[in-house]
């Protein structure tokens, strides 16, 4: 299994911002801390902002923070919704001669299924857990 860098960027934010909840932060100190150009990092935040894990405010005070509490964001459905496809095969390009009869497909999205139950047992909270060593690392 392979995510995407939106998917891996999408939780580095959503630890970063678990890591300070009293404090706003802006795109460009996360750009620069995860060395991300500016404009991914729009993107990655507009998407976290639309599905409704951070709140965005424009202007003087202004910031990201996270819309609700780093316990109630599981990490097995951000990635659901950050990743575009979680399909691991395609049968059919090219056409493969085997598909009436093959068991692998279905091996595979039941792999891929106990994958993102694990990581549903996994909050941002709990990847944030080691806040000390994080935050020395991230400053």
């Amino acid at each position: 299994m392979h995510l995407t860098r939106h998917s891996d960027y999408s939780l580095r934010v959503l630890i970063f911002l678990a890591l300070r909840p009293e404090k706003r932060a802006n795109i460009a100190e996360i750009s620069t801390v995860f060395n991300v150009s500016r404009n991914h990092m729009v993107k990655v935040v507009h998407q976290l902002s639309k599905f409704g894990y951070i709140e965005t405010t424009r202007g003087q005070g202004g910031g990201i923070e996270l819309a609700k509490s780093a316990t109630d964001i599981l990490v097995g459905q951000v990635i659901r919704q950050t990743e575009n496809n979680l399909k691991v095969i395609n049968c059919h390009k090219p056409l493969c001669p085997i598909v009436p009869a093959c068991l692998l497909k279905g091996a595979l999205n039941e792999a891929t299924e106990a994958f993102l139950n694990v990581l549903d047992s996994y909050t941002v909270a709990d990847l944030a857990k080691n806040k000390n060593k994080l935050n020395k690392l991230l400053s």
